[in-house]
């Protein structure tokens, strides 16, 4: 079952990483004038988002099935990065997605959608989630002792 579960996990997570990679290509194609790939790029992070709540799903899943410790080092640094993740998205993509949805629905202008993709907080915000979000993955998968951080 813990093997099975894993494998749902990573298989979840890491295709999330990847269309959050996708979606900022997408959004550079769809700066340059390729509007279609702004609506891909927000397709492909409303999927990212539902394997995301897979792999979360199953991660907490990981954590019963294999006895972690809610304690454990490698844990709780992911935990810290995970609140910072979702701290970046709510701060800097949120407010920013909330714009560009609207901006890409019926008749869509093309300087109005540029100047929403070339929003430079956003940008910053959107890359440093991609960033916690690899650091958090490769995190989990070396499951790494850390005990410089917590004395032991």
């Amino acid at each position: 079952m813990y093997a099975n579960v894993v494998m749902i996990h990573a298989a979840a997570m890491g295709t999330a990483f990847l269309l959050f990679a996708a979606r900022e290509l997408l959004f550079i194609f769809a700066w340059r004038g390729q509007i279609g790939a702004a609506k891909l790029a927000l397709i492909a992070n409303r999927i990212a988002g539902v394997l995301t709540g897979i792999g979360i799903a199953g991660g907490i899943g990981l954590i019963v099935l294999g006895g972690w410790s809610l304690s454990t080092p490698w844990l709780l640094v992911s935990f810290t990065l995970i609140a910072a993740l979702m701290a970046v998205e709510s701060r800097f993509v949120r407010p920013w997605e909330a714009q560009v949805h609207p901006a890409l629905q019926g008749t869509i202008d093309k300087l109005a959608v540029r100047t929403l993709l070339g929003n430079k907080r956003a940008l910053g915000g959107r890359l440093a989630s991609i960033s916690l979000f690899a650091l958090i993955i490769a995190l989990m998968a070396a499951k790494p002792d850390l005990p410089g951080f917590f004395g032991a």
